[in-house]
């Protein structure tokens, strides 16, 4: 860790999203990816719709997006055609009367698919197994119920909120969506997660191992201070857009080079960060900051409330970090 810490001060940069190299074969969906031309999903009262544009890239209810979302739909896509169900329920294994506890009466949410020759699947994505690690899906007329991989569901949830995010928000994912930050401060690496239950905790500290096993639980009294601060940079709006796609001069000159404050934030099931956001120092003589982000690629100006959050975080992490 002090290695990788002592690379990011010199270059100031930190591992990409990792690729999901490791693809199963025979999806739910047995067309190829390319075959699948809009994506309609639902959600209770909220619904976007995935489709096809022009070079086959993605667009977001008829409206383009950057290619970090692009790149989630398409693995969402992919994950449909290629992540085959753990386990597979007969009409004969279960109770209709048990799709509401499975979280499929009515689904959490559904994805209409909509293919190249104008043919449609209907699946409904419910709750996760005990275990964890998969989740019921139903597609519609059939009898058979489905345990799929719960990143494919996680993927689609994914793709949804950074392409529903507002533009001048300053984080691009919403921290419903993250399971893990990690902030990089003053040479220090400070980590916070999720527990089973969705509670968040310093990873080093503040927090106590479950009797006979090794899943961490949350503080219930400092979880709540640590959610509080990370929703107060949900809702933070940038302030000025400085320019996009900013060139080494650009950064330089708002003390990006070498950021002094990174904020990674992960979601659960993607090995690397969905999101990063650098802070240099202050513009002008205001306490405001600049900050990059780095899946737009955009110099903006950052509220001094961003700071103030991130301050609050480390504080709570705790000497010794």
């Amino acid at each position: 860790m002090v290695g990788l810490l002592g690379v990011i001060a010199i270059t100031g940069e930190w591992p990409v999203d990792a690729p999901r190299t490791h693809l199963e074969t025979g999806g739910i969906l047995a067309i190829p990816a390319d075959n699948v031309a809009r994506v309609d999903m639902a959600s209770g009262a909220q619904r976007i719709e995935f489709s096809r544009g022009s070079g086959r890239s993605w667009l977001a209810d008829q409206a383009a997006v950057d290619p970090a979302v692009a790149a989630h739909i398409d693995t969402a896509v992919r994950l449909l055609t290629v992540s085959a169900p753990r386990r597979s329920l007969s009409a004969k294994e279960y109770d209709p009367a048990q799709l509401r506890a499975y979280g499929l009466d009515p689904p959490h949410f559904v994805l209409d698919v909509t293919t190249s020759n104008s043919g449609t699947l209907h699946l409904g994505f419910g709750e996760t197994t005990p275990a964890g690690n998969a989740q019921y899906v139903r597609i519609a007329g059939e009898p058979a119920l489905y345990l799929l991989p719960r990143d494919v569901g996680e993927e689609w949830e994914l793709a949804r909120d950074m392409a529903g995010r507002a533009a001048d928000l300053l984080l691009p994912i919403s921290i419903s969506q993250v399971w893990a930050v990690e902030i990089v401060s003053g040479g220090t690496l400070y980590r916070f997660e999720r527990d089973p239950a969705g509670l968040w905790f310093h990873h080093v500290g503040q927090h106590v191992h479950t009797f006979g096993g090794f899943v961490h639980q949350a503080d219930p009294k400092l979880a709540p201070l640590i959610e509080a601060e990370l929703m107060g940079l949900d809702r933070l709006t940038i302030l000025r857009l400085v320019s996009r796609h900013p060139d080494a001069v650009a950064l330089d000159d708002a003390g990006l080079a070498h950021p002094p404050t990174i904020l990674l934030l992960y979601s659960r099931d993607i090995a690397g960060p969905v999101a990063r956001v650098e802070f240099g120092k202050t513009a002008g003589d205001r306490t405001d900051r600049y900050a990059r982000v780095l899946r737009t690629d955009i110099l903006a100006v950052a509220p001094d409330e961003a700071e103030r959050h991130l301050a609050a975080l480390v504080q709570l992490a705790g000497p010794g970090s």
